[in-house]
């Protein structure tokens, strides 16, 4: 019988904090862990999709509100701050009745402060995963009065972050770190490691990456691959794009793109040009390795695999998204890709990026220089040693 417990409380908008969890618990070993998650949103009908249900609860959410265009809200931020605050009032006392109940050895906050907070309350050890310390504001607020209160804010957080027993950032260390502007201010704080990437380094075969090639035909020209993540609200605009430039694209290249709906259809459709497009990707990892190049959102994990499976990509963040702005902009500066702004993407602007990217061979030795550091790093099993440290 599982005698060490260990309780995940996990941020629900997106995949990519439910899928490195996911990786990380699937590392400590059932019969001797006994694991229970929390999330919201997405990242709830992730664990549920896993079969995790059962040990899932579900969290009061809190989460930023998206613009009727698929963009982060920022008139909405000052307006809402009194909900936001009551919504985080309401997650703190269900995680302090969730760690009472459960009696973790140890409880993780990935990228939750009110777990934080619970646990402390509670005397539970905690442990937070995070690849944003503070808070970064949209770009219209940081030219006015907001980025004093950013900064104040930013500070704040660091202070409170600081309360875990460990902070692990899961990103490179600094020069390479992507998301350095959103964890300007960690320095303040004696708990923080760099564990590197969450990612699972998946080793493919030859057979399932033919499989994949038969599959959808894809011939001797390259395939630009496009995954769109994210929240489902964010999605339509670019979505749009992308079938407005495939087309052309697919004159050129191999095209798939996979709109990321959880649950949707895993048969791809074929586009009218010679493209597919898929609802939900059932083999994302082997187009992803098929790849010459990715356009993509700029979250943190999809910027983690371009950088693992060495692939030049156009990063285009969601609109007025500070945190994923910022990647983007370290990405590009870092010479492994573009970052193109999704309020001025045309498909004209697209196709020319296209082609410029995978013309230029400087990207590729960029990518071997960053992802040689990557490799250094496994950062699913540092934070399970770290987890299993204090059981």
């Amino acid at each position: 019988m599982a005698s060490r417990r260990v309780y995940f409380a996990v941020f629900g908008s997106g995949l990519g904090h439910a899928t490195r969890v996911s990786e990380i618990a699937g590392s400590l070993p059932r019969d001797e862990f006994q694991v229970r998650y929390s999330s919201s949103g997405q990242g709830l009908r992730y664990f549920q999709s896993r079969g995790e249900g059962g040990a899932t609860d579900s969290s009061p959410p809190l989460d930023v509100e998206w613009s009727p265009g698929g963009g982060f809200s920022s008139q909405s931020v000052l307006p809402r701050f009194p909900l936001t605050l009551h919504s985080f009032f309401r997650q703190l006392a269900f995680e302090r009745r969730a760690i009472e109940r459960f009696a973790p050895d140890v409880t993780v906050s990935d990228s939750k402060l009110s777990v934080v907070l619970a646990a402390r309350s509670k005397g539970s050890p905690v442990i937070t995963m995070l690849n944003q310390f503070n808070v970064l504001f949209p770009p219209r607020f940081r030219r006015k009065s907001g980025a004093i209160f950013e900064r104040v804010a930013g500070e704040s957080l660091g202070l409170m972050w600081s309360l875990s027993d460990r902070v692990l950032v899961t990103d490179l260390p600094p020069p390479y770190t992507i998301g350095e502007e959103n964890l300007s201010g960690s320095s303040m704080s004696r708990v923080v490691e760099f564990v590197g990437f969450t990612l699972p380094k998946v080793r493919l075969e030859d057979a399932s990456l033919e499989k994949a090639k038969d599959a959808l035909g894809i011939d001797g020209r390259p395939l630009v691959f496009c995954p769109i993540s994210g929240p489902d609200e964010t999605k339509a605009m670019l979505a749009r794009t992308l079938l407005r430039s495939a087309p052309e694209i697919a004159r050129e290249y191999n095209l798939v793109i996979s709109m990321g709906h959880a649950g949707g259809s895993t048969e791809p459709r074929k586009l009218a040009n010679g493209g597919w497009l898929y609802e939900w990707c059932p083999i994302k990892d082997e187009l992803f390795q098929l790849s010459s190049m990715v356009i993509a959102r700029a979250g943190h994990s999809t910027i983690g695999q371009c950088i693992y499976r060495q692939k030049r990509a156009i990063l285009i963040p969601i609109h007025n998204h500070p945190e994923q702005i910022a990647n983007a902009e370290k990405f590009a500066r870092l010479g492994l890709g573009r970052s193109m702004r999704a309020e001025t993407l045309t498909p004209e602007a697209l196709l020319e990026s296209v082609g410029d990217v995978m013309g230029d061979p400087g990207y590729a030795d960029r990518l071997e220089e960053v992802s040689s550091v990557s490799e250094k790093y496994d950062g699913v099993e540092r934070c399970a040693e770290i987890i299993r440290s204090f059981t």
